[in-house]
């Protein structure tokens, strides 16, 4: 099968690693990465829940034609997670995996994706918020791709990131999340 490769393990074992597709997610992509993002293992938000802090399928798309841009991970058909960034801002907006994909490369294809996009939007440093919990995935997920803590406020930390061969002099805008940008879900 094109795309394909194949170990083999033992007589009657073997391992097939699926082909990976990153794409930029398209408005009819949106009311499913939605419903995707309520089944993330320690993060999840329904639509409900994301509905009442602003975030729904028309205030996304209308992100998505504007200040920021998106990617999806496709594997074996099925939608695997998706990843957001604000060009705006510079703010690691969200990433989002289904738990059987987790461990697979998904989440560091689709941050390397939105890193890339920021970093040619001119942003030397970007910034993100997420749990406190260093026994949380994502907390340590963060740490192991070169983001570090900036600061720590209840059980949300603001992490930075400060991309290579860019200035050492960050400007305000570049560290300090916009106001109301702070801890809240994506």
């Amino acid at each position: 099968m094109r795309g394909t490769s194949c170990a083999f393990l033992g007589a009657d074992n073997f391992n097939v690693r699926r082909l990976m597709t990153i794409r930029l997610i398209e408005a009819s992509d949106v009311s499913e990465l939605i419903e995707l993002r309520a089944f993330t293992r320690e993060n999840a938000y329904s639509r409900d829940a994301l509905r009442e802090v602003g975030i729904t399928e028309e205030s996304t798309a209308a992100r998505l034609r504007t200040t920021h841009r998106g990617w999806l991970c496709e594997m074996d058909g099925t939608k695997a997670g998706f990843a957001i960034g604000d060009g705006s801002t510079g703010e690691l907006w969200v990433i989002a995996v289904l738990p059987e994909y987790e461990g697979r490369g998904v989440g560091t294809a689709l941050l390397d994706a939105v890193e890339a996009w920021l970093v040619s939007r001119g942003w030397g440093e970007l910034w993100l918020w997420t749990s406190s919990d260093p026994k949380k995935r994502a907390f340590s997920f963060y740490i192991r791709h070169g983001w570090v803590v900036s600061e720590t406020k209840d059980d949300i930390v603001y992490m930075k990131k400060k991309m290579p061969n860019q200035s050492s002099e960050p400007t305000l805008s570049s560290v300090t999340p916009p106001a109301g940008q702070e801890s809240r879900p994506r």
